[in-house]
């Protein structure tokens, strides 16, 4: 018979919640106490001062160690059994020819097993949670709103992070995975995503046998992506990996707006494909997923662009517009700092950027941009988790993967520049140019009503210099000097001449550059239109 689970008695509970809080308070005290330290050293203008690298890292250490420690429990075979049964509504044997008494994989939420099924003969893998797991998560959200309380109480962190913010999108996410209905609905729009791409493979769901505590999928043959000695033996070329897995994710985030938020090494497993196919990237674990609005895909497109366009001003723009830059800040520092951090990093490979010393420049930014209100959204907590260990990923499977290399094909795409985009670029093309002409239209009265003003002495323009006594000269009708330097028409005729020779140098660059002929034909008919009115004003 089953063995019943028991629950958490009162005394456990209570060890639990000293020990996770006392972990949560010492690693968050330590860290904002090195963020504070430096800050206030570089407002009194000592930059030498940094973070003590060795202090973070090990109270990040004892976190991993003491979180792991609370977290991964293996499941007594007669619980795992019972939990089955249960929410399957059948015996397990009647499911199940073969069902493996080792976990292939465990975690803190579960563990997976491979079985065979009764009815079909096919090996599948089977997800069950481990007991008690919703009492477990519940203990660990009070603990951790409590710390957050506590942490609100003395220290002022809303400048940086909104720890509730965060806690509402982890306490979100955190309940979503331990819901496997959930994570089937998941794995199968990711089936659907990827249906059409050869490179990914996504497991099946066996939809009869989907609850909540319990999940069976297609079981997967692969090789663990950070497994470099068995990619090697299977003439699995490593780079390609790395490409296929971050053009992946480039669909992800920018196409579909719906993304794997947990690409671990345990996540990906690799098969070497058909011959002349390459290698396919086949992911698993779909509990925790992220999902972008329009707007923010949007704004990561900007971000993406400004960085291969090396436009700093435009990739400021767009960290602005997801709420990583906060009010007050030296937007003119902040893209000196980050075009200052393209210029050397741009282009590298990962491995270089990795192995790479400190170089001086890296002190020109830090100066920058330390100090200015950068803060982190609650939303992009998943976004650059998944970030990250992506990038650890491909850096590990080939330290000579170079981002902007795969990024480019995706940054044509964006721009129209493929024949997908065409339509829609042209539209974008001929509303920004209709703008562009509106304020052009306007400028040539604009500029003749600052000229009249000039010439009938309503601007006084003062010059450096001018005069002895420091006074300034003022320049109008009438008030000639006897030098010809109050010729009003030399001044309107230099206006005009400057509009013509402008509009006419930018419509022969736009009229070189591929798809902007239109803009390139409008300078160039402006140009014209100075030209007459140049001619008008002389006659």
């Amino acid at each position: 018979m089953p063995a019943k689970t028991p629950r958490i008695n009162r005394f456990s509970q209570i060890m639990r919640f000293l020990r996770v809080s006392r972990l949560l308070l010492w690693t968050i005290w330590i860290i904002y106490r090195e963020r504070r330290r430096v800050i206030h050293a570089h407002e009194r203008g000592n930059y030498e001062v940094q973070p003590n690298i060795e202090v973070l890292i090990r109270v990040l250490t004892a976190f991993r160690k003491t979180a792991v420690k609370l977290g991964v429990l293996m499941i007594k075979l007669g619980q795992f059994l019972s939990v089955i049964e249960t929410e399957l509504g059948k015996p397990v044997e009647q499911i199940f020819s073969v069902l493996e008494r080792k976990s292939t994989a465990a975690a803190s939420l579960g563990q997976v097993h491979k079985g065979i099924l009764a009815s079909t003969g096919e090996e599948v893998a089977v997800k069950v949670q481990r007991p008690n797991i919703d009492q477990l998560v519940g203990m660990d959200l009070s603990t951790l709103k409590f710390v957050i309380w506590v942490i609100n109480r003395f220290v002022d962190t809303g400048a940086f992070i909104d720890l509730m913010a965060f806690y509402r999108e982890f306490k979100r996410t955190i309940y979503e995975e331990i819901d496997y209905i959930t994570e089937a609905a998941n794995a199968r729009r990711f089936k659907e995503m990827f249906k059409d791409n050869p490179s990914v493979y996504i497991p099946r769901v066996y939809d009869e046998y989907v609850s909540r505590r319990v999940l069976v999928l297609e079981w997967v043959d692969g090789i663990k992506v950070n497994d470099y000695a068995a990619l090697d033996a299977a003439h699995i070329d490593r780079l390609e990996v790395a490409k296929r897995a971050v053009r992946a994710y480039f669909y992800q985030f920018f196409e579909v707006g719906f993304f794997h938020a947990d690409p671990h090494p345990g996540n990906i497993f690799v098969r070497p494909g058909t011959p002349g196919n390459g290698p396919v990237i086949v992911f698993v674990d779909f509990g925790m997923v992220g999902s972008l609005t329009k707007s923010i895909k949007k704004a990561l497109k900007d971000l993406f662009l400004g960085f291969l366009a090396h436009d700093s001003r435009g990739l400021v723009k767009a960290l602005e517009k997801l709420g990583f830059i906060g009010r007050g800040a030296n937007m003119a520092a902040v893209e000196r700092g980050m075009a200052l951090m393209m210029e050397q990093y741009y282009g590298m490979t990962l491995g270089e950027a990795r192995d790479m010393e400190i170089p001086e420049v890296a002190q020109d930014v830090e100066n920058l941009l330390y100090g200015q209100p950068f803060q982190i959204p609650a939303q992009f907590a998943f976004t650059g988790r998944a970030i990250g260990t992506l990038s650890g990923v491909a850096t590990g499977l080939a330290p000579e993967f170079n981002l902007v290399e795969v990024a480019m094909p995706y940054a044509q795409k964006f721009l129209g520049l493929d024949a997908e985009g065409a339509g829609e670029t042209l539209q974008q093309i001929l509303n920004q140019v209709l703008a562009t002409g509106r304020t052009l239209l306007t400028l040539p009265a604009s500029l003749e009503r600052v000229i009249t003003k000039i010439e009938t002495g309503q601007i006084e323009v003062k010059l450096a210099g001018s005069a002895p006594n420091g006074r300034s000269r003022r320049r109008g009708r009438g008030r000639d000097n006897g030098n010809g330097n109050g010729n009003p028409s030399s001044i309107g005729g230099f206006a005009w001449a400057f509009m013509f020779a402008a509009t006419l140098a930018g419509g022969i660059v736009l009229m070189t550059v591929p798809h902007l002929m239109t803009p390139g034909w409008f300078c160039l008919g402006l140009a014209g239109v100075t030209a007459l009115g140049l001619l008008v004003r002389r006659s």
